[in-house]
């Protein structure tokens, strides 16, 4: 593997399935064949909805996955494909870029963070702040994508889908748990 290459769960095809098509948990123990479901919650299904829109508005499948985390670094919920093996790692990564770029508004006298974007010759690793959570805390959403994806357009759903998270977030009581 290339240094700095994000390594694709076990299985996982380029091809980014509907949302229909991902297994459910069986048992209520979340795991499918020994596969354990973490991060998989109401919020998950909001993320989905905005993959397949991307998908299907383009014809493409270039989204990796998405994950929300908080500018602490904690993962909250993933969508159902998201095909990188530790979710908790790319979090950490995206907080960190998050809080890289907030130091930028003290030094450059800037307004208040938004988006963060890393550009890798195959890979693209984008932060956007979609809310705040308990005061000095955001709420931010991270794409992996590949070299083809269209931020812009990205970027224009994820402004629909902002609030659709927030309520989900207020709905699903172990996010709201995490969160504290």
């Amino acid at each position: 593997m290339e240094k700095g290459s994000m390594e694709l769960s076990e299985g996982m095809s380029s091809r980014l399935p509907l949302v229909g098509d991902a297994p459910k948990p069986q048992n209520g123990e979340g795991t499918v064949e020994g596969t354990r479901f973490y991060l998989i919650n109401r919020v998950s299904d909001a993320l989905d909805s905005l993959l397949e829109s991307y998908r299907r508005t383009l014809g493409r499948g270039d989204i990796d996955g998405l994950l929300l985390v908080d500018s602490d670094g904690k993962a909250l919920a993933k969508s159902r494909f998201f095909r990188v093996k530790n979710a908790w790692n790319v979090g950490a990564l995206g907080a960190a870029l998050a809080g890289i770029a907030r130091q930028g508004e003290n030094h450059m006298g800037a307004d208040e963070f938004q988006n963060a974007m890393i550009m890798y010759r195959s890979k693209q690793f984008y932060v956007c702040k979609i809310g705040n959570l308990n005061g000095s805390k955001s709420l931010l959403l991270l794409i992996l994508a590949n070299e083809r994806a269209n931020i812009g357009f990205i970027r224009a759903k994820m402004k629909q889908y902002a609030k659709r998270i927030e309520e989900e977030i207020r709905n699903c009581e172990p996010v709201r748990r995490t969160i504290e």
